[in-house]
Order: C-alpha cells, then sequence, then structure tokens
C-alpha cells in the first residue's frame, strides 16, 4: 500500500462519520448559498476541516487545494493534496444519500493517490497509480460492453449553450431509447467510481466540474481499466471540467454521438 494512503483513508473515515452524525441530527445543517443553485453547509466546512488536520499532521510542509478553503500550504512542495469534503452537497441537503467524501494526491501534478468514500453504503474506493483500482479491498473493473445496447450511462439534459447545441437535448432522448437507462444522480464523482466497479457503463458531464470533483475518480477510473476524456476527445478535462469515462470502446462511441451537437 502507498504509504500516504492509511492516512488519508483514516481522514475519509473521519468525515464520512460527521456526515453520518449530521445526517442523523438535521436540524444541525446550516445551507448558504454561494451562488445561483450553488450551495454550501457549515457540515461541508467542518468536515473539511477535519479532514485538512487529519492530513497536515502527517504532512505538514505539502501543498492543499479544497473545494471551500481554496489553495494553501507549500507552494514548492512536489506533493498536492485536493480535497472534496462532500461531493453532491445538494443531495445532502435534501437528505438524498448519495453523496461522497474525495481526496487525491499529487506528485509533480500527476495523480499518485485516490480516495472516495460514500460512508451511506460503507463503500471505500481507493487506487494508487500502477496498482489498480479497489472498492473495500477487492479489485475493481470498468464494464466491458462494446455496443450501446444494454448500457446504463450517468448524464444529464441540462447543458450550457456554450458547451452544446439546442440539438442535444433531443439527441440524448434518442440515445435513451437504444441504452438500458440514462442516470443523473447529483454526485459526479460517484458516479465516475460506479463507472470503474463497472455499475455504470458510462459517465459524461458539461458542467464545467472542479479539480476536486474529478481528481480522485480520474485515477480510479484509469486504475480500473478505463479512459476520460474531453467532450471533444481531447485530454484537457481537468482544465474545463467537461468530460467522458468508461471503457474505450464505449468512450469512442459516445465522444462520436456527442460530437455533432458540440457547439463550435
Amino acid at each position: 500500500m502507498h504509504p500516504k494512503m492509511n492516512v488519508a483513508i483514516k481522514a475519509a473515515r473521519q468525515a464520512g462519520r460527521a456526515i453520518l452524525k449530521a445526517n442523523d441530527n438535521r436540524s444541525t445543517i446550516e445551507v448558504h448559498e454561494k451562488s445561483k443553485n450553488n450551495y454550501v453547509t457549515n457540515i461541508d466546512i467542518e468536515v473539511e476541516k477535519k479532514i485538512i488536520a487529519t492530513l497536515q499532521k502527517a504532512f505538514p510542509d505539502q501543498f492543499y487545494i479544497t473545494e471551500e478553503a481554496g489553495h494553501f500550504g507549500n507552494e514548492n512542495s512536489d506533493h498536492t493534496w485536493i480535497i472534496d469534503p462532500i461531493d453532491g452537497t445538494n443531495n445532502f441537503i435534501h437528505g438524498l444519500p448519495h453523496h461522497c467524501v474525495s481526496i487525491a494526491m499529487q506528485f509533480r501534478n500527476k495523480t499518485e493517490l485516490a480516495v472516495v468514500y460514500n460512508p451511506y453504503l460503507d463503500q471505500l474506493f481507493t487506487a494508487t497509480k500502477g496498482s489498480g483500482a479497489q472498492l473495500n479491498g477487492q479489485r475493481i473493473r470498468v464494464g466491458n460492453k462494446k455496443e450501446f445496447t444494454g448500457c446504463l450511462f450517468s448524464g444529464a439534459l441540462k447543458y450550457s449553450t456554450k458547451v452544446f447545441n439546442p440539438s442535444y437535448p433531443e439527441a440524448v432522448l434518442a440515445l435513451h431509447e437504444e441504452i438500458s437507462g440514462l442516470r443523473y444522480s447529483g454526485s459526479l464523482t460517484l458516479d465516475m467510481c460506479y463507472v470503474a466497479a463497472g455499475y455504470l457503463d458510462a459517465v459524461w458531464t458539461s458542467r464545467d466540474a472542479k479539480i476536486w470533483d474529478i481528481a480522485a475518480a480520474d485515477l480510479i477510473i484509469k486504475e480500473a481499466g478505463g479512459m476520460l476524456c474531453g467532450l471533444d476527445g481531447g485530454l484537457h478535462y481537468l482544465q474545463d471540467g467537461r468530460l467522458i469515462g468508461g471503457n474505450p470502446r464505449i468512450v469512442a462511441k459516445l465522444t462520436k454521438f456527442l460530437s455533432p451537437h458540440l457547439a463550435k
């Protein structure tokens, strides 16, 4: 096991317990709107502080990128920790038990370690570069579908006109007739991990996801034998937050399918 993995897992599990405690006593949850339809709670902030405290105790001279506290620490460090205390805050606010803790560690800008934890189902997804991906210690692999028929995808009809043409919703509805089902769960990180585990066959998003939404699950999918790319097939998805993930054959087919509907 990567020497930093035990600390990251400890931080994720502590965060998960705090989330469950808050969910059991929902009167403690305070909701604030950061921007239109973009929310944060006091629990996001408290959980993030717990994660940071655990990591900084072990690694005091490293750099940190977090959703709520921003960037801080030693900018000259080779190691960067990327933290999302609750991916799926809107679900958490509504009491929907589908969200997770996400922690990634990069070495010289390459993700080397990933931990994603869903406390409600006690699902611990982990990966280290070159050593595969696991769910609760058991190796996971992406699905092996070659065609859309029978696939279960995660995507959304909601879109930005700067990303997709007006033809996009009709195209997705047509795709829905070809596949077995289309889901949109509200937690991109968990959906990416579910692709890695083979529960979903592919995921795509055009919602300008941030690096803390993507970094950990990106490594988990890749170490599970999958691939990710931008909506146009490029490799800039960590920068613009628009991606497709799945096994290589399905990603290639989805890229081709979505291409005519991308805004030029």
